[in-house]
């Protein structure tokens, strides 16, 4: 009976360790399932609004009336492809972290053994066990889940860093599509003032009073135009597909939304923002700055770790055998390696060839930003001056044409003449916006590199925080 308990016994012990393991389930992917629920993302759900209000922390006014720059920009952290990518990725490397820290679990090894030709008096049986205990040396646990950690920490950082990527995305799509529907505008503003002066040409060349060239010459202007009308067209309604894009939503789902273009009418006063202050901030405390930082913590990990493989680890070998009633109790120690041709060199030598790479690519990350920012800061100003420029001229403009119409009232200038005055203007105005975008543009290359929301109503902090939420399963 006492040699049948002592071979149940770790039997029973196995299987209360088996019971407490973790079970498969089976999540399959299904294309029709995944289609169905893409195509019916909308920016007027109850889910997006529960989103918004636990970011701001207060009730929403829902829906929206119209949607903004950074109200959109929530919705592209909610619904893009790429934030819940990263916030996969960063799991992945918390449960790394468990993976570090566990510690080698023992090995039991038990070898009953019958005895065929046993004297009869004794009993024909010998049970040996034995376990095998892992134990390792020099801290290198301490040091794996140093490396995880530092991983782990990266990865949160750059769903941080692929938040403002997605705003800047969002920004410029919302940028494409203003400009796209204001030059739409003006084309067709400048169609009918070129078809009202074709019109009138026509009407003269009847009289006798010009050449059926300039009427000609009318004509091409017009089709030209209307080219430049369809064209506009195209790339508004392709601009609504990249905004839709940059979102992560069918494009179907902005058709019952409105826009609001109000922060792209005109520059954004930047007088106020401390941008020398964000520069410093910014090559200190950039996201993807303080991932590449993380990255070389964990590199300075794996050569700790590496570093402390130059000890052995000891395995513990107790052992207990029952021999024809004869009870034997064994200890002993193995796996106790010789660094007898080599101390663990090789991979030593890699790893600090490793943390040396992970420390140039931090000081490179560091250069090309602080480029960067003198780079978005130099271009904002020229086009800020090239935007006083316009309006200048579209002032200019607008008084030619006010003393265009003045002449006209007096019967001093005919009606082509007065045409001639307001396509001008028109022609300045689409100068203007072209302008416009371009300041525009700029201020979106300053804020990508900053990292911090210009002219804006959301706060750096706020944006941070929408990498911490987790989107329920």
């Amino acid at each position: 009976m006492q040699r049948l308990i002592l071979l149940l016994c770790p039997l029973i012990l196995l299987g209360l360790a088996l019971n407490g393991c973790a079970e498969f389930q089976d999540r399959p992917l299904q294309p029709e399932v995944s289609q169905t629920r893409l195509e019916a993302r909308s920016l007027t759900s109850h889910e997006l609004q529960s989103f918004m209000q636990s970011v701001s922390g207060s009730a929403v006014l829902w829906p929206f009336k119209r949607w903004n720059i950074d109200q959109l920009t929530l919705a592209a952290i909610y619904y893009h492809p790429d934030m819940a990518l990263i916030r996969a990725m960063a799991d992945t490397a918390d449960a790394a972290i468990i993976t570090a820290g566990q510690r080698p679990n023992p090995t039991l090894n038990v070898s009953p053994t019958w005895i065929s030709n046993a004297v009869a008096a004794s009993q024909p049986w010998i049970i040996g066990s034995s376990l095998s205990i892992p134990i390792e040396t020099a801290g290198k646990r301490d040091y794996r889940i140093q490396k995880a950690q530092a991983l782990s920490d990266a990865a949160h950082l750059r769903s941080v860093d692929s938040i403002w990527l997605v705003r800047g995305r969002i920004r410029l799509a919302m940028l494409e599509v203003f400009a796209a529907r204001q030059s739409e505008q003006l084309f067709k503003q400048q169609l009918d003032i070129q078809l009202a002066m074709t019109q009138r040409l026509q009407q003269q060349l009847a009289a006798g009073e010009l050449s059926r060239l300039d009427v000609m010459r009318a004509r091409m202007a017009s089709n030209a135009l209307q080219l430049n009308v369809s064209a506009a067209e195209k790339r508004y309604n392709e601009s609504r597909v990249l905004l839709a894009n940059a979102m992560g939503v069918p494009v179907s789902a902005l058709a019952a939304i409105e826009l609001d273009f109000a922060a792209l009418d005109t520059p954004a006063d930047l007088t106020g923002v401390p941008v020398p202050v964000l520069r410093d901030i910014a090559l200190k405390q950039r996201a993807d700055l303080l991932a590449a930082l993380a990255d070389y913590n964990a590199a300075q990990a794996a050569l700790q770790i590496e570093i402390a493989n130059q000890y052995p680890n000891i395995q513990a070998n107790p052992g207990y055998t029952w021999d024809i009633g004869a009870h034997y109790w064994t200890f002993a120690a193995s796996a106790l390696q010789l660094p007898v041709f080599h101390q663990n060199q090789g991979s030593i030598a890699e790893a600090e060839a490793k943390r040396q790479e992970m420390a140039v690519r931090f000081e490179a990350l560091q250069l090309r930003i602080l480029g960067d920012i003198d780079r978005a800061q130099a271009g904002l100003s020229a086009v800020n001056a090239k935007w006083q420029d316009a309006e200048k001229q579209t002032r200019l403009q607008q008084d030619n044409l006010q003393s265009t119409q003045a002449l006209f009232q007096a019967g001093e200038t005919d009606s082509l003449a007065l045409l001639g005055a307001e396509l001008e203007g028109i022609v300045s105005e689409t100068a203007r916006l072209n302008v416009l975008i371009e300041t525009q543009q700029a201020l979106n290359v300053l804020e990508d590199t900053l990292r911090y929301p210009l002219a804006s109503t959301l706060t750096a902090k706020s944006i941070v925080d929408t990498a911490l939420w987790k989107k329920p399963e």
